[in-house]
């Protein structure tokens, strides 16, 4: 592919573990040119358990994208998530600044630096530092304050820190299989990129990627991130319900709630009976569907419930105008939207990755919108906005901007003098 850039993305949830190589054109045109999609073995609730068996199956789903690409892959961006990840909203200020020398990269870098200097620490590391909003002399509501003229400048961001062993858990992971981590990029974060549109994020809206052992939630709110938290409540909890509520095995209490759940017992017939194995040689049970969906909705229940206090605790009166925005794989559980409708308190839709033709038919789905999410997020930021080590976005486009700013001066100086 002629003049074609190469990125990769991997998704390792605690169901799947997808592995995505895609290529932009000189043109800026993305298309996916590999998928490596294996079962997932040594993740529990997003972080790593057992070693050895996450590096298999990274390993396995690596290869066989490579293989549909024709490309090797050096490095990847990957998502994180899980109980460690912490937030804060952070503000820092930069004062007495000369009046008439406009705001530079080197001002934005060290301001957003501030942000985050006391939160690493060792045994958390920071992986993102989101700037939400800046001011200028005391005026908020900026969005690229660069350029301008101002004695002071404050910004408040969005920092996210994780545990530097889990981070170091994946590192290695990628290095037994031949790859260099290039970036972590918070899975509810890579969701949204995948998912929703500009409008949206400058209404408010709320996402929750319900994924195999987590929840992932984030509000964006005027354009931004406002909030994020990671609940440990997903479709494993969902199986492992079914499981103990009727004394049947894991995977057939899997298979019950893929072929027979839903989140609306109402909507099922009452009289329709499912055979479940249970323990004990040769053993089964009978149960209704409607109670096998009543054990599934309790639980679902509980989670919206846990979304909608996270939004208070976001410093928010109300929910978001824009609704609440339900992905990840257990978003296709039937009924799930019409649940979260009646009791949400405004608009519900299912997430699914907008991706046009640039992706194959089989990924417009929601359980794929993580790895989607990091692939764009590697387009678009990698090599403008990349991670920078410390995972902060900054936008290094803008520091050239800068330096042409600067040399351009500089000229007009010596043309002077």
């Amino acid at each position: 592919m002629k003049n074609a850039v190469t990125h990769a993305a991997i998704d390792i949830g605690t169901s799947k573990v997808c592995t995505l190589v895609g290529h932009t054109t000189s043109d800026g045109e993305m298309q996916v040119t590999g998928v490596g999609l294996v079962p997932s073995r040594g993740m529990r609730k997003g972080m790593v358990s057992n070693l050895g068996e996450v590096q298999q199956v990274v390993n396995s789903s690596l290869r066989e994208a490579e293989a549909q690409s024709g490309a090797k892959v050096d490095s990847a961006f990957v998502g994180i998530t899980g109980g460690h990840i912490n937030y804060v909203n952070s503000r820092a200020c930069l004062d007495n600044r000369r009046h008439d020398s406009p705001v530079g990269y080197g001002d934005v870098e060290q301001i957003l630096q501030a942000c985050y200097a006391d939160n690493d620490s060792l045994t958390d590391k920071v992986i993102h530092v989101i700037p939400r909003d800046y001011s200028v002399d005391g005026n908020w509501g900026v969005k690229d304050p660069l350029g301008m003229y101002g004695t002071s400048m404050e910004v408040e961001s969005h920092v996210v820190t994780a545990q530097r062993t889990s981070i170091d858990n994946l590192t290695e992971v990628l290095r037994k299989s031949g790859a260099k981590l290039r970036g972590l990029v918070l899975e509810p974060l890579a969701s949204a990129e995948a998912i929703l549109s500009q409008d949206e994020r400058d209404m408010g809206v709320v996402v929750v990627d319900i994924g195999g052992g987590t929840s992932d939630i984030s509000v964006f709110l005027e354009g931004n991130i406002w909030h994020t938290s990671v609940v440990p409540v997903g479709g494993f909890q969902l199986t492992r319900d079914i499981s103990i509520a009727f004394t049947t095995f894991f995977l057939a209490a899997e298979e019950a709630k893929i072929k027979y759940g839903s989140a609306t017992p109402d909507a099922v017939d009452p009289a329709e009976e499912l055979l479940l194995p249970a323990f004990g040689g040769d053993a089964h049970s009978t149960i209704s569907r409607q109670s096998l969906c009543m054990v599934i909705r309790e639980r679902m229940e509980e989670l919206f419930s846990l979304i909608l206090s996270e939004v208070k605790s976001a410093g928010l009166d109300n929910a978001p105008p824009g609704g609440l925005v339900i992905t990840g794989g257990s978003a296709m559980l039937p009924g799930i939207d019409e649940l979260a409708q009646s009791m949400w308190p405004g608009p519900v839709r299912i997430g699914v990755p907008r991706m046009a033709a640039w992706a194959p038919k089989e990924l417009e789905n929601p359980s794929f919108a993580t790895a989607l999410g990091l692939l764009l997020w590697g387009s678009r930021y990698g090599d403008n906005n990349g991670n920078n080590g410390n995972g902060m976005r900054f936008n290094l486009a803008l520091r050239y901007q800068e330096m042409l700013r600067q040399w351009m001066r500089n000229i007009a100086t010596k043309v002077h003098a």
